[in-house]
């Protein structure tokens, strides 16, 4: 029983673990989320592209990078629509004209 506690002493949580751990429950979140219709991939990789620019925009470098990254690996599933097209784009979502409002469920 010592021996187990012993190796739980030596775990040490990091800011990157952490990080870590949370962007793949996120993306197992998405992952789930698209597989039920709620929400489509390039929603998903507009969404993520608007607060890496945002971040980009405040100086946030390194998270802007990082969180682009992800939006390109939600665009290249599905359609495959380009990061470009979404940056260009941003603009436009406003509104659900790129589709980035996911619609609710119909009721019924």
């Amino acid at each position: 029983m010592q021996n187990k506690n012993k190796s739980n002493e030596d775990f040490e949580i990091t800011p990157k673990l952490v990080l870590d751990l949370n962007l793949a429950l996120y993306l197992d979140l998405v992952a789930a989320l698209e597989g039920a219709g709620a929400i489509t991939y390039r929603q998903m990789a507009a969404r993520v592209l608007n607060i890496s620019m945002d971040a980009r925009a405040d100086g946030e470098t390194g998270l802007s990078t990082v969180l682009e990254g992800v939006a390109k690996g939600f665009a290249g599933h599905g359609d495959g629509l380009s990061i470009e097209l979404l940056k260009v784009a941003r603009g436009l979502r406003e509104d659900d004209a790129m589709g980035d409002i996911p619609m609710r469920p119909d009721e019924g």
